[in-house]
């Protein structure tokens, strides 16, 4: 069987190793490997402005699955499955159009745009962002007669919140209809303003995004995992789709989801248990007892992208797992976790993402000094026949480097405005501002360099590293309540949208579209994201209560006025503790930089340590150590060949999981029933 993707000589088989860029960059694009010249694709104007109806019904879906539903929870995968079933969709009616209309058939990057919009569009209906923020913003308005809560409205913007109680509940409640003047007055302020500082912030993103996409892309040559599937799955030959070991893998994985879809309905039948089973009611002797919440699976989707991560990251997954496992069993053998929060996993991993950052500002300190001359200079001009090469032109980028600087900038200083105007210090204010930044880069380069399975790296955002590193004493209610608004896009960085506006113009390169059109198109789908989630979730909460029908309609929201709650009633100094905890994260994580920059093969690291400390790595701990111990023989006893050779088969595994699992998903939408959830997060 001859091989199913060509990779340069030399080059890794761990990801898409791009080949080096010339003079022909501007003409032509890359295959889905990145090492074959593809001929420029097309992308139409029109073609955002069709994709936006689709998120409207695809941000539904995710809120039926993930809020009305109990999963499955698309999500909080680095993949969003929604998206990459609606991709397939797409690549069907293609099919269609190629045959009976050949000139409005869509071109691989149309499709690729599309995908990027759906992804971008997704995060803001899932768990981690718009829902929690309408959480917040009705809370403490309903639930007066909590105590504590009543406090809290006096120190909310009325901009901010929906402060009619008699508008919320048909909300809460159910059996209502938002449809009516009364309800969409009082809401239609709040939602304007949550619009507009989200597309602010994601928009700051996007910027940071153009100015280290060609330092990852084209001089680091990252391998951006993630993207290999959709590239695979919209290639113009279709050569994924042609291959045996794909519909292998893929009949494998679908026809367990499709085998278990029955015996969920039909319990007599038989199954192939492969989601997560708790095994902590097991552990009820001391000190395994103090391993909490952990689980074994058997994810083939997650084996299936496992298989493009490299083995010294796969392999560190599953071992810092279990570091971090050995910390808490100690600690309770020694009496040491009478101290609230001890051994501060979170603190060390958020170390850990610290020293993840500083090192690639280190390591990409040049390319960084002649991105801010070209800043300085401006926009460079096309480099004329015969003359060698700009490394840092930036006439096919998003937009201009000195552009993209600007908005930075301003787009920063919008964002740290806004939470002063909340009631915050300016300098706390900034401070958060530039540590939720800093934690959505290192999060993206993750995703670019190894793109592992999960990343939700929870309650690890500013709002909750900074009262515990400073402390709450000295802060008055008016500026811990404005503190915890940052809660609803902090809780967890499961579906951070950054990640995916820089997959999109890494997609955008690959087959040699405008980066422009790329960009503006993720942005469009972050508005029209935004306001979708905004109506599903309202739309849905009316008809049948938040409180009433639905999966953890408060939950989210009871734990950032929880948190607030013990702010206010038990200040706290800075907690020395968890303050080394994080030095100790950090340097854990430099020395594992350094250890592997001096030594060839050293098998632990960092990002392996950083983000084995967060709770969804329960999830796919063992998918990722099956994976490793498949790669490690394959790249052992068969080389890169082999490994090139099977790759279709884990391809079809999270082809197939996904796409099968979804379709249950529209089964269950279509009826009105739960179905079987492939994945529970």
């Amino acid at each position: 069987m001859p091989a199913f993707t060509r990779t340069a000589p030399g080059s890794t088989p761990d990801a898409s190793t791009p080949a080096p860029r010339g003079e022909e960059s501007e003409a032509v694009g890359r295959d889905a490997q990145g090492t074959a010249p593809v001929s420029p694709s097309r992308v139409r104007l029109w073609i955002p402005l069709a994709v936006c109806p689709l998120i409207v019904v695809d941000n539904f879906w995710v809120v039926w699955m993930e809020r009305v539903m109990a999963g499955p929870f698309v999500t909080t995968i680095s993949l969003f499955g929604n998206a990459v079933f609606l991709l397939a969709l797409l690549l069907l009616a293609n099919v269609g159009l190629r045959r009976w209309t050949p000139r409005h058939a869509l071109s691989q990057a149309e499709l690729l745009l599309a995908y990027s919009m759906l992804a971008m569009s997704a995060a803001f209906a899932g768990l981690d962002m718009v829902s929690i923020l309408i959480q917040m913003m009705t809370h403490p308005v309903w639930f007066t007669n909590t105590p504590g809560l009543a406090k809290y409205v006096d120190h909310l913007p009325k901009e901010l919140i929906v402060p009619d109680a008699a508008v919320l509940r048909g909300f809460f409640n159910g059996n209502d209809t938002f449809y009516q003047w009364r309800y969409v007055s009082v809401w239609i302020r709040p939602v304007l303003v949550w619009t507009g500082f989200t597309t602010l912030l994601v928009f700051v993103m996007q910027c940071v995004n153009v100015l280290v996409r060609k330092q990852w892309a084209d001089r680091e040559r990252l391998s951006f995992p993630l993207t290999v599937l959709p590239l695979e799955m919209t290639a113009p030959e279709g050569r994924l789709w042609r291959s045996r070991l794909m519909w292998i893998g893929f009949f494998l994985a679908g026809g367990i989801d499709l085998l278990n879809g029955f015996a969920f309905f039909y319990p007599s039948l038989p199954s192939i248990p492969v989601t997560h089973v708790n095994i902590q009611p097991m552990l009820t002797e001391k000190p395994w007892r103090a391993m909490g919440f952990t689980c074994y699976s058997f994810y083939p989707f997650a084996i299936g992208l496992g298989y493009l991560l490299p083995v010294d990251l796969l392999f560190s997954c599953w071992f810092f797992y279990f570091f971090w496992k050995a910390q808490l069993v100690l600690s309770n053998a020694m009496g040491w976790d009478t101290v609230p929060e001890f051994p501060f996993i979170k603190q060390q991993a958020f170390g850990g993402y610290l020293a993840i950052l500083l090192f690639l500002l280190y390591l990409s300190r040049r390319s960084l000094a002649q991105i801010w001359r070209r800043i300085l200079v401006g926009t460079s001009r096309r480099v004329g026949a015969g003359a060698p090469p700009d490394e840092f032109d930036d006439t096919r980028e998003g937009m201009s480097y000195r552009s993209a600087a600007i908005c930075v900038a301003a787009g920063a200083s919008g964002i740290t405005a806004f939470f002063v105007w909340v009631g915050l210090p300016w300098w706390l204010a900034w401070l958060s501002v530039v540590l939720y930044y800093a934690m959505s880069i290192a999060i993206t380069r993750i995703r670019a360099e190894f793109g592992p399975p999960v990343h939700d790296a929870h309650f690890s955002g500013p709002d909750s590293m900074l009262p515990t590193a400073l402390g709450t004493v000295g802060m008055d209610a008016h500026q811990l309540t404005a503190l915890n608004w940052f809660w609803w896009f902090n809780r967890g960085y499961r579906s951070h949208p950054m990640p995916f506006g820089l997959e999109a113009l890494r997609l955008a390169d690959r087959t040699a579209a405008n980066h422009r059109i790329f960009f503006w198109g993720v942005m469009l789908s972050v508005v029209v994201g935004v306001l979708a989630a905004f109506w599903a979730y309202l739309h849905l909460g009316y008809a049948m209560g938040v409180a009433a029908k639905w999966r953890s309609g408060t939950s989210h929201a009871v734990q950032g006025y929880s948190r607030l709650n013990g702010w206010l009633n038990n200040p706290a100094v800075a907690n020395v503790g968890a303050n080394w905890a994080l030095a100790v994260g950090f340097i854990t994580s430099a020395t594992l930089f350094l250890l592997r920059v001096r030594f060839f093969g050293f098998p632990f690291h960092p990002i392996g340590y950083a983000i084995s400390g967060s709770w969804s790595i329960n999830l796919v701990w063992m998918p990722l150590f099956f994976a490793w111990v498949v790669k490690l023989l394959v790249l052992r006893y068969g080389g890169l060949r082999v490994y090139l050779q099977l790759l279709p088969f884990f391809l079809g595994l999270t082809l197939g999981q996904t796409l099968v699992g979804c379709a249950w998903s529209l089964f269950g939408l279509a009826t009105g029933i739960q179905t079987y959830s492939f994945w529970g997060g």
